[in-house]
């Protein structure tokens, strides 16, 4: 059964709200930098492997990706996690390339 990690996105239009990810899909989980962080997709069906999350700092770079990364971690057995993002950041753009 596959297991989902739930981002929660606050830039308007159609790319707000709930975006899920299948985490047997994720190989890595990048900070890039203190406002973004990208996850690595091992993805077959198509060549959008890389997702970008945009988001507020408070200035730890890795923090974002360590909530990420927890959310993988957090619950086998087939169901959704939520990426509990770090008191004060919210992501304000996900793309998909």
């Amino acid at each position: 059964m596959a297991r989902f990690i739930s981002v929660n996105n606050t830039a308007t239009g159609l790319a707000n709200g709930e975006w899920l990810f299948n985490v047997d899909q994720i190989l890595y989980v990048e900070a890039a930098s203190a406002t973004t962080t990208i996850l690595y997709l091992n993805n077959d069906v198509t060549a959008e492997d890389v997702v970008t999350l945009t988001h507020t700092t408070v200035g730890t770079t890795p923090s974002v990706k360590r909530a990420v990364q927890n959310a993988m971690t957090a619950n086998p057995g087939g169901v959704k996690a939520k990426v509990n993002m770090p008191s004060g950041i919210s992501i304000t753009s996900i793309a998909i390339a």
